[in-house]
């Protein structure tokens, strides 16, 4: 199904495709996307969410730093033949700003833990200025306990994401409301986010030999560790993920 981030279980041992259709979903239904409303993805990776939300009947628009996915998703778009009302595009959020007509409904899911700490009031100023009066944005994003130590040189530092480091639930409210957003929703989908890992990790093992034709057994490796770890720092609540519900 080519869908980022954690998916969705109304029981635990659903496959992984229907898990993350259920995610695809509940974000639609927690927008309250209606037929015709112009809907903007923010970081729409290969344009699962855009299509689905086209699905729905709105006016789907998705944009991604990653030229393999912008092409990706056009060609998922051209093969439905649903491009009057579903389109994706190369374009960073940032040069957004004014370029664009309102959208009613935005979402962004698994994007969010690259913007920084210091750029995240301009990452929900930019989407605040992008909505309607009266519109809606749903924010779906990993964030770290306000108790859990932050390590300079961690293992994901070093090998997955040099540079990177999670934001608290705390400082991303604070950045959205400093923008003028209403906090309407938190949820926190932690165990689910466990449980979609735990198949990432049996599907990597499962598909070893295939991948290791791929990528170096070393690069295999580094990811199967990051995914088996991060499923226990779900399960500890060291870090968790929150889909939050922001209005105009």
């Amino acid at each position: 199904s080519l869908v980022y981030s954690c998916a969705y279980f109304h029981q635990a041992g659903e496959p992984l495709d229907q898990a993350q259709r259920q995610k695809l979903d509940l974000v639609c239904r927690k927008l309250r996307l209606k037929p015709g409303e112009r809907f903007l993805d923010i970081g729409c990776g290969w344009g699962s969410l855009a299509l689905h939300a086209a699905g729905c009947g709105a006016q789907a628009h998705g944009i991604t730093l990653s030229r393999e996915q912008a092409a990706t998703a056009q060609r998922r778009i051209e093969r439905r033949r649903i491009s009057e009302n579903c389109t994706a595009e190369l374009r960073d959020y940032r040069d957004l700003d004014g370029d664009l007509e309102p959208f009613d409904k935005i979402a962004s899911v698994g994007m969010f833990e690259h913007v920084g700490l210091k750029n995240l009031p301009l990452y929900f100023g930019i989407a605040y200025r992008l909505l309607k009066p009266g519109g809606l944005m749903l924010n779906h994003a990993i964030a770290r306990s306000q108790l859990a130590p932050v390590r300079a040189d961690s293992f994901i530092e070093r090998y997955v994401f040099p540079d990177g480091r999670l934001v608290t639930l705390t400082e991303t409210l604070e950045a959205a409301q400093s923008q003028g957003f209403e906090v309407r929703d938190v949820e926190n989908l932690r165990e689910h986010y466990e449980l979609t890992l735990r198949q990432w990790v049996a599907g990597l093992k499962a598909h070893r030999e295939e991948l290791l034709r791929q990528v170096p057994e070393k690069t295999y490796r580094i990811w199967l560790l990051y995914m088996a770890g991060s499923a226990a720092a779900f399960r500890r609540g060291n870090i968790a993920v929150y889909q939050t519900l922001l209005s105009r």
